[in-house]
């Protein structure tokens, strides 16, 4: 072979060796860094280390999210309610946040095809922990266009992937819920319990076993929660399951009843309405007393302290229930509150038309401790626990009601903030028509707050 054709070979490999070298190392230089949340497999990047947050990961493992698309809505005034339930399987990982959708879809047909036309989104942000069992609920006003179904979907593209910011921020340690009590409109109460932010005050009147559901149930568990070594889930969410059956043999041998069935029965009720019962309790009546002078911010004394006590009776109008004797910034915005409920003019002074007002509510008949504000068809009023070492300046609480054969007929949802190791007194309310008989749906009362999130942290 000639000398030159071999040279001219020879420069040309090396010009392609160069060309590749050079662009292997541009190739390096620009690649993004490798992601434990990238929506596919890790493609061999095990054991790396993502900033701390995931190491040996692979991403089936955490795309756990399970939900049905087909979604439902209902009517409420005049407003369309939707929701649907998600879970996170994962045991370790929650999303921070995620983008979701509620896709109202119409079959068209188009050349003889049938075709799937999205005519109308309603969009929303959210969070999920590890383990957790969360309802997303959006609302519109009534829709004035025909759809065949609401598809749920969640963007896998905005999914922020997190842990909590500390181990004992899980879901089941999270929230006590207690003193449930809810009122229809007619003032008749459904479940009673004492509005003690203190302890769980319940009578319980009937026998509790695995199945059962309601507020006995739901008021069981918030007392069987605060024993770690009895009810170490801690979930009060309303149904006698497998977790709260072992929880109440374990209270049964602790207490030395036997056998340990794990119902609730005659002799267990006794001890639990010796325990915790409101027949022992001296309650406070409100009726019978009459307010003769007007209060304004910065007042102290006895009529101060009434009026807090008066006012505590209304988780709504003052959730706080602070009893201090002085007139401070909580008790005037419940004074703001209750000026709004009743058509008053709103000036935070407990002037003459507002005392007027509460001087006629808390003295007519023997029912007015049952009456709920005019207008107002149901009234859901309850206690939440933090059970954590952490404030929240945020949490969500969802409550659904059911009708006899647990269709959903209400949804309600309000935010609240908490203390650490505190209760808060949270309040629903409803003023559409509602059926005779209402109860909270099974598992239908839930608290949420995003322990992945920093900035929810109240310093």
């Amino acid at each position: 072979m000639p000398e030159r054709l071999v040279k001219q070979i020879l420069y040309s490999l090396i010009t392609i060796a160069v060309i590749f070298v050079t662009g292997l190392v541009v190739f390096q230089i620009i690649k993004p860094n490798p992601s434990c949340f990238d929506h596919r497999k890790n493609n061999g990047e095990e054991g790396i280390d993502c900033g701390g947050l995931c190491q040996s990961c692979e991403i089936k493992d955490l795309l756990a999210l399970e939900y049905e698309p087909k979604s439902a809505g209902f009517l409420q005034n005049n407003n369309y309610f939707l929701y649907n339930q998600i879970v996170n399987r994962n045991d370790d990982w929650g999303l921070k946040e995620f983008t979701y959708s509620f896709n109202f879809v119409k079959e068209v047909e188009n050349k003889g095809k049938i075709k799937e036309e999205i005519i109308k989104k309603v969009e929303g942000k959210s969070y999920i922990l590890p383990k957790q069992v969360k309802y997303l609920v959006e609302m519109i006003e009534k829709p004035d266009f025909t759809y065949d179904k609401i598809i749920l979907n969640i963007d896998t593209k905005k999914m922020v992937w997190a842990k909590p910011l500390s181990p004992d921020f899980v879901e089941a340690n999270l929230f006590s819920v207690s003193n449930v009590v809810l009122k229809t409109g007619s003032g008749q109460i459904v479940s009673e319990a004492n509005n003690s932010t203190s302890s769980i005050n319940y009578n319980f009147t009937k026998d509790i076993k695995r199945g059962n559901q309601g507020e006995d149930v739901f008021n069981l568990q918030s007392i069987l929660a605060q024993n770690p070594a009895v009810y170490p889930e801690g979930i009060v969410n309303g149904i006698f399951d497998l977790p709260t059956y072992k929880a109440v043999i374990r209270f049964q041998k602790l207490i030395g009843i036997s056998p340990q069935t794990g119902i609730v029965d005659y002799k267990t009720r006794e001890y639990l309405n010796r325990t915790y019962g409101t027949g022992g309790q001296d309650t406070t009546s409100t009726s019978g007393f009459t307010f003769n002078t007007n209060l304004k911010f910065g007042d102290i004394g006895s009529e101060v302290s009434e009026l807090q006590r008066v006012l505590k009776e209304y988780p709504a109008i003052y959730p706080e229930g602070r009893l201090t004797g002085k007139f401070d910034y909580l008790l005037k915005k419940a004074i703001e509150r209750f000026q709004t409920q009743y058509s008053l003019q709103v000036t935070g002074e407990f002037d003459t038309p507002t005392r007027t007002q509460l001087n006629n509510l808390i003295n007519k008949s023997n029912s007015s401790e049952n009456d709920i504000p005019p207008g107002v068809t149901a009234h859901l009023a309850f206690n939440v626990f933090n059970n954590v070492n952490a404030s929240w300046k945020e949490i969500l609480t969802v409550g659904f009601l059911c009708d006899q054969e647990q269709n959903l007929v209400a949804v309600a949802q309000t935010t609240n903030e908490i203390m650490a190791q505190n209760s808060q007194t949270v309040a629903l309310s409803w003023t559409h028509q509602l059926p005779a008989s209402i109860a909270i749906c099974p598992g239908g009362l839930n608290v949420y707050t995003n322990t992945m999130d920093e900035n929810n942290v109240k310093e």
